[in-house]
């Protein structure tokens, strides 16, 4: 039986044959990558594999086999999983979060599989979760992969969470163009929440101000938030220890399911 994810590589060569110039342009430097990806016929150990590459760096292309040079990310899933994130079945901060993809190469790069997809007339619709992104910032993908971890724990467990932190942080983000991007993460109240903006009749505990670049270093694990506060990388308005709880959060969540780092 052939590969499902062959007519799904086929419908996005055709879907990216018929962009303008300028559009494919566009998609280029917005992902500005070249993906592989490794996909297995389904999940048994001696399973059969076939590779197809995006190159999304230069052209914008995407063939069979293996990524010419060395890869930005590689990835690795099986058939079905693969067609689920095409249709829209599965995001693929979800598929990330549970592990139902593994990789080589960088998260943040990993989390634009979604810009591709949705590009091309293909992957998850936006609802509250896309919602979540600002165009022209990076720590939009982290926004979405903290969402999509908090709406892969139970009930229980978010409470829990919940009441480790008791919290409500406001983040002030600016980006190289000197724009800026809200977020309200609330941490005190019921199961939690993320939401782009601010929450209706909820004030913040804490506002951190802060650098796309800096907040995504800091999420990564690359910054340390005590020292990030201290050297002024990130301006801190409200309760202080509550940064600091921020910073070992990111820590934990990283421990628990290093959605940060490679999987593999």
């Amino acid at each position: 039986m052939a590969f499902q994810s062959e007519d799904i590589f086929a419908r996005l060569n055709e879907a990216l044959d018929a962009f303008a110039p300028q559009e494919r342009q566009d998609l280029v430097k917005q992902v500005n990558g070249i993906f592989e990806f490794q996909i297995k016929k389904d999940s048994s150990a001696n399973a059969e594999v076939k590779v197809w590459h995006a190159e999304v760096k230069n052209q914008g292309i995407i063939k069979t086999g293996p990524a010419p040079g060395n890869p930005d990310i590689t990835l690795y899933l099986t058939d079905e999983d693969m067609v689920a994130l095409a249709v829209g079945d599965l995001s693929g901060a979800r598929a990330f979060i549970t592990d139902r993809i593994g990789l080589k190469g960088p998260m943040m790069m990993a989390m634009k599989l979604d810009v591709i997809f949705r590009s091309l007339g293909m992957g998850p619709p936006k609802g509250a979760e896309g919602d979540l992104g600002y165009d022209g910032f990076e720590s939009s993908f982290l926004i979405l992969q903290i969402a999509e971890y908090l709406h892969v724990l139970t009930e229980e467990e978010r409470k829990a969470e919940v009441a480790k932190v008791k919290g409500v942080f406001l983040f002030n983000v600016k980006n190289a163009k000197g724009d800026t991007a809200v977020w309200m993460m609330d941490m005190k109240n019921g199961v939690g929440q993320m939401k782009k903006g601010k929450i209706d009749g909820l004030k913040p505990d804490i506002t951190l101000e802060m650098k796309d670049k800096d907040f995504v270093d800091l999420f990564m694990g690359k910054t340390n938030g005590q020292k990030a506060f201290m050297t002024g990388k990130i301006k801190v308005k409200g309760a202080i220890m509550l940064a600091l709880k921020l910073d070992t959060m990111m820590k934990d969540t990283q421990e628990k399911i290093g959605f940060f780092k490679s999987k593999l």
